[in-house]
This record gives C-alpha cells, structure tokens and sequence, in this order.
C-alpha cells in the first residue's frame, strides 16, 4: 500500500496536522500578561506552527489538479469529507450540550436538534477547526474546472492568477477599504492555497529546488508573524491577532508554507529509515480524521493537572505530541470497529 504513494506528499501531510494540532494547543496558553519569557514562548510557538492549514490546502491543489477531475469524482469525495464531519459535529454538539451545558443545566431535545442544526450552517459555533470542512469542499466543487484550464494553461497564465491573488490577498489582510475587494473576491481566499500548490510542483526554478531558500522563507515567515504580534500588541497595550488568523490568509503563514513546501519537496525520503516513513504515512492517510478530532483530544488533555515542563515551548510541543499519538490511536479503534470504519474510509 506504501510503495505507491508519494513520499513526500505523506510527509507534508504529517507535518501539517502536527502543525495544526500546535496551533490548538498553543492557543490555550494564551494569557494577558504580555511581553513576558512565558508570553513570547507561546507566541513564537503560535507563529512557528501557522504554515498548518496552509500546506493542508497546498497539498490538496497539488493531487486534485495535476490531473482533469471529471464530474463524477465530486460525489465521492464529497462523501469522504462529508460523512466523518456529520459523525464528529454530532459528537461535539452531544459533548457541548450535554456534558460543557452549553445551553444550561435546563436544555432539551429540541434545544440539542436547534444546536445540531446550526452547527451545519455555522460550524464554528460547534468547534473552531470545522470550518475547513466547507472551505474544502468549495475548492473540490471547482477543482473540475480549475483541472481543466490548469493542464492546458501556460505557465505565464498560472503566475497571472497567483500575482493577481497575492495583490489583493495583501490588500485585505491590511484592511484597506477599497472597491477592489468587493468585486475581485473570485480572486481571493484559499483558491490561491489551492493553485500554489500546483504551481511548486511543475515550475522549472534553481530556487524552487533549494533547501537553503526554503529555509530562508520559513524563518522569514515565521518572524514576520513573531515580530508583528509583538509590535502589533505593544502600540496596542493588548494582544493583537493581526497577524494570526483564520485561515491562516497572512503574508507570514503563506512564506512559512512555501518555504516549507519546498524543503519538502525536495528530500529524498527513500535514504530516511523505512520505519519514520511509515509512520509519516499512517498519520498522513489519517490526517483528516485527526483533524476532524485533534480539539476534542486538545480540551480534554487541558481538563487534566498535568505539568511537563516548566518551559511553555517545550511543553506545546510535549503536548502537540501526545495529541497526536491519541488522536490517531482514536481513528485506528474505529476503524477496526465494524460500522464506525466506514466514517474515516468512504
């Protein structure tokens, strides 16, 4: 099963939800007492982990448009995202309901169907992560035509759409008000994510190619987002989450990313010990389930009196470890549990 998969790929893949998962739990270290030893630990941990999402999304442009995606591909991959986030939004809602009394000692089953309810139409109202459900679906719903133009576009048209998008994806995340984003929208979002992807992958460039300019771009990126949350939030005498956001649609996030991406790339992961590999592989088939579930895991560790270390870098990253050996262990049972397997394998 191994042996045809693209090594690298599982690799991003792995990285990704461990970044992520660092996101969850280093969001829970957030305190008001700014610009000390503690405070910035967590803030460098939070900006070392932004590239999550990012390489999520990346990944996927890469695998859906190398190739023209017919129509009929829709409804499948339309099951295997949709099925696993009806199975973990009713778990949430059950848990927020029922157990965290999100609607009070005095709830009802009417009040638990009205909750499950709007957790479909709003699902971060149920937990944060779920709104990468919809947002991929929207890229799966375009990937037909996006495959299409993408095989047969010249290179030149490519770097068109992604100058275009990073314009105006640098517009909006400064906030400035102009007529520019109410009508360019098509061009903005994770759809640039999405063909970035692609583009790393079939663009002849000596940089493409390094490991050394890839470097580079991931500490660029992550000190713009270090050093512009420590700036932001010293003019502001308060935490400023400028430069982190969902979505992670931020200059820092998005050089992170790329940087990454190519470092990646361009190991050869056939001279790494089969066993690592494997690993990388298992926790990148599962990486949706475990993202599906990585918060629940994450509050719950936070509900325990556990101290690993004094020092918070380390500890989000004890953590973010332990997260995910049990959030993989929780998709490995149901998938050897008759009924419960079909959720993570549509």
């Amino acid at each position: 099963m191994y042996s045809e998969r693209l090594l690298w790929v599982d690799w991003l893949k792995f990285l990704a939800i461990f970044g992520i998962i660092g996101i969850h739990v280093s969001s829970n270290f957030i305190n008001s007492n700014l610009f000390t030893l503690e405070w910035y630990s967590n803030i460098f941990a939070m900006s070392m982990f932004r590239y999550g999402i990012v390489i999520f999304i990346m990944v996927s442009g890469f695998l859906l448009l190398r190739k023209q995606q017919p129509l009929s591909t829709i409804p499948k991959r339309f099951k295997r995202i949709v099925v696993p986030f009806i199975f973990w939004l009713l778990i949430y809602s059950i848990i927020k309901v029922v157990i965290t009394k999100e609607l009070g000692d005095d709830w009802t089953l009417f009040g638990l169907v009205r909750f499950i309810i709007n957790g479909f139409l709003y699902p971060t109202t149920v937990t944060v992560q779920f709104w990468y459900v919809y947002m991929i679906l929207g890229l799966y719903m375009l990937s037909p035509i996006l495959s299409r133009w993408i095989q047969n576009a010249p290179i030149r048209e490519i770097e068109y759409f992604l100058l275009v998008w990073a314009i105006l994806t640098v517009i909006q995340f400064l906030n400035i008000d102009t007529m520019f984003i109410d009508y360019f929208r098509y061009f903005l979002g994770a759809i640039g994510y999405f063909v970035l992807g692609y583009y790393l992958t079939i663009k002849e460039s000596d940089l493409l190619k390094s490991t050394r300019f890839g470097l580079i771009l991931v500490i660029v990126g992550i000190l713009i987002t270090f050093l512009g949350t420590i700036v932001f939030s010293f003019f502001a005498h308060n935490l400023s989450l400028f430069f982190i956001r969902l979505g992670d649609l931020t200059p820092g996030s998005c050089l992170e990313a790329i940087g990454l991406f190519i470092i990646i790339k361009n190991i050869n992961f056939e001279r790494i010990n089969s066993k690592f590999n494997e690993i990388a592989t298992r926790i990148s088939i599962e990486s949706y389930g475990i993202y599906l579930v990585n918060v629940l895991v994450v509050n719950f560790i936070f509900l325990m009196p556990i101290n690993l270390t004094s020092f918070i870098f380390l500890k989000i990253l004890l953590i973010s470890i332990i997260v995910l050996i049990i959030c993989y262990g929780i998709i490995y049972v149901m998938n050897r549990i008759p009924l419960l397997d079909m959720i993570n394998n549509q």
